[in-house]
């Protein structure tokens, strides 16, 4: 068993969409770290690229005190794949959360227009995008993913990144057990089937009552999740 657990964040957002996961995981010992990736929340003014991407996983998992478990959604779920993919031996656990599109250069041409589309709009699109995300989710929902502001001008890097990968072959040579955690109603379960399978040593768990961002749905059954991730041991 492990008792530290890196969190890294979704799109946009920041470390503060973690706030209840921090704080459930801190109550029962457990050692978090929760970094801002490039270009969002406090580290607003840095370029969000591949590479200081996968250095901020690598600075969080080497601050903590054992190899954790690694938790990512969203973004930060692709992001954690890859990091696992190329650092055997570092990790306890992995817990990859809608993140089971399989993308390619096409479609993260498209996510990235839909992430923009209502920055193109008149008036105030922070304002806009908080109220339109307390609507589908909950007010203290919005709170938390916007906490730290919304990020800006990292659509293009996003992209870049997400449509680089090789969802399904990092998921081949990972050498510990994923988790992967999908919103019943996740546009990005699509290919979760595959994902699992592709695993050597996947579980699937779906959330009911959860969409995209399922840790802000469900927290206290998310968090349980990560605890359970945390007592599992490696495949030989």
């Amino acid at each position: 068993m492990t008792r530290s657990v890196v969190l890294v964040h979704a799109v946009r957002s920041s470390r503060t969409m973690w706030k209840g996961q921090i704080r459930r995981l801190r109550e029962k010992g457990f050692h978090v770290q929760a970094p801002d990736l490039p270009g969002h929340g406090r580290r607003a003014a840095e370029r969000f690229t591949r590479d200081t991407s996968l250095r901020t996983i690598t600075d969080a998992v080497a601050a903590c005190p054992e190899p954790p478990v690694l938790v990512g959604l969203s973004l930060g779920g692709y992001l954690a794949i890859r990091w696992a993919a190329q650092n055997p031996g570092r990790l306890a656990a992995l817990v990859a959360a809608d993140c089971t599109v399989v993308p390619g250069p096409q479609l993260a041409r498209m996510y990235g227009i839909w992430l923009r589309m209502k920055d193109w709009m008149p008036g105030d699109s922070d304002a806009r995008v908080h109220r339109a995300f307390a609507r589908a989710n909950s007010p203290k929902a919005a709170r938390r993913y916007y906490g730290g502001g919304r990020a800006h001008g990292v659509v293009p890097g996003v992209v870049e990144v997400v449509g680089g990968m090789d969802l399904l072959g990092d998921l081949r040579v990972i050498d510990v057990p994923i988790t992967f955690v999908n919103g019943a109603s996740d546009p990005f379960r699509r290919h979760e089937r595959q994902c699992r399978e592709a695993a050597r040593d996947g579980t699937l768990r779906i959330l009911d009552r959860a969409g995209h961002i399922a840790n802000l749905n469900r927290p206290r059954r998310f968090t349980r999740i990560i605890r359970e991730a945390a007592r599992t041991r490696r495949s030989a």
